[in-house]
């Protein structure tokens, strides 16, 4: 894609996979999609790639350290060429401003709204789930999208455990971007997705699956305890640095299979 490029931050896990990849778009007018975490080597790096621009937008997904924690610094070393929020000068200065959800100077976005580039536009599609704020953007014209933690580059599944509800918001959100007809997927760990509609598939199935095992022990043990369902459920699969993860995915399935018995 023409005028997109993107750069990895240092910061490898189980939850970052090889790092945070922040996607920069257009070369003027720009959109740098999730700035990454505050590492100053890839602040630097973030800096340097957007040098030539007099308009940068910095779009967030969501605002979890890894995607929005070098948000600040980005905006302080920008802010270095010039007076944010004015006219770009022509003279090294930029204008620049956030947009998305997580942070406190950004300007929250609703469905349907554009960022506008000179690779194109970015249309905010709202994908709640991994985060109650989570949006993602679609560049209709690459037929792709920019899905922050929506899903991974690899594996089938992705942290769905913050809020109660959170489980149906992220079948609804899988439901909602597979409609866009994406020939590629950019998330925000991993590599791009060259098969959308087989991913979306994939972690939709993990998560049914998960769904379905947590009701077969309400039906079995309807007054299991909550670790005798973990241990139904995930028994020894869970490495013991992601198992109080596990454990919030666990208490939301229960929450959405005892509320919504109904649903997938």
């Amino acid at each position: 894609m023409d005028g997109l490029r993107s750069l990895r931050a240092d910061n490898a896990g189980p939850f970052t996979l090889d790092g945070t990849r922040t996607w920069i778009l257009g070369r003027r007018r720009v959109a740098v999609i999730d700035p990454g975490p505050d590492v100053e080597d890839h602040v630097r790096a973030v800096v340097r790639s957007v040098a030539a621009a007099d308009e940068v937008v910095i779009a967030l997904t969501h605002g979890h350290p890894d995607h929005a924690g070098g948000v600040d610094a980005l905006l302080a070393a920008l802010r270095d060429r010039g007076d944010p929020g004015r006219p770009a000068r022509g003279d090294g200065g930029v204008t620049v401003r956030v947009v998305g959800s997580g942070h406190a100077a950004a300007r929250p976005l609703r469905a349907g709204d554009r960022v506008s580039t000179d690779a194109g536009q970015l249309v905010c599609i709202p994908t709640p789930g991994h985060t109650r704020d989570h949006v993602s953007y679609h560049h209709p014209d690459a037929g792709t999208l920019f899905a922050g933690d929506l899903v991974l580059g690899e594996g089938d599944t992705t942290w769905v455990a913050e809020y109660p509800g959170c489980v149906a918001d992220y079948l609804g959100s899988l439901d909602r971007v597979q409609t866009l007809g994406l020939r590629t997927i950019h998330p925000t760990h991993g590599p791009v997705i060259h098969d959308p509609d087989a991913t979306i598939e994939r972690y939709r199935a993990h998560r049914i699956a998960r769904i379905e095992a947590v009701r077969a022990v309400r039906v079995r043990q309807p007054d299991a305890s909550f670790v005798e369902v973990y241990d139904e459920v995930y028994g020894e699969e869970v490495p013991g640095d992601v198992r109080a993860a596990a454990e919030a995915s666990l208490r939301v399935l229960l929450h959405h299979v005892d509320t919504a018995p109904e649903r997938g």
